[in-house]
C-alpha cells in the first residue's frame, strides 16, 4: 500500500490517474493529531481532475498511480506501507506484496518528478 500526503499552500488543481476507487481525505489538525473527512466523491478508476483549497490531503492506493499538478502550490510526500509512519497498517501491500509506485508530475514546471518507490520521501 502507498500512503500519499498532499500539502496544498494555495488554491490548486491536480489530476489523479488511479487504477482503483480511491478516497481522498482532507486532514484537519486537532490537539490529538488529525481528523480525516472525505473530500468530494470517491475517485473512480481513470483520470480525475480535483480542485483543492489550501490544506492537507491524504489518500492510499494499492495500485500504481500518477498525480499531476495542473495549477497552484502542491507538495507531495509518499511512503510505502512497510515504512515506519503514523498511519495504521493494513493487511495487504498490493498485488503480490509489491508496494505500488507513484509518479508525480508538476505540469507547472514542465518536468516529471519521477516515480516514488518504497521508502521514498
Amino acid at each position: 500500500m502507498r500512503h500519499v500526503d498532499v500539502y496544498v499552500d494555495q488554491p490548486s488543481c491536480i489530476e489523479l490517474h488511479v487504477q482503483e476507487t480511491v478516497r481522498l481525505d482532507r486532514l484537519q489538525p486537532t490537539a490529538d493529531g488529525y481528523v480525516a473527512a472525505q473530500h468530494g466523491a470517491l475517485l473512480a478508476p481513470g483520470v480525475t481532475q480535483v480542485p483543492l483549497e489550501a490544506g492537507l490531503y491524504h489518500f492510499r492506493t494499492l495500485e500504481d498511480a500518477q498525480l499531476r499538478v495542473l495549477a497552484g502550490g502542491v507538495r507531495v510526500v509518499s511512503t510505502g506501507g512497510n515504512d515506519d509512519d503514523k498511519w495504521p497498517r493494513s493487511a495487504g501491500q498490493g498485488p503480490c506484496g509489491r508496494v505500488p509506485t507513484l509518479c508525480v508530475v508538476d505540469a507547472t514546471a514542465g518536468a516529471p518528478a519521477g516515480p516514488l518507490a518504497a521508502g521514498d520521501l
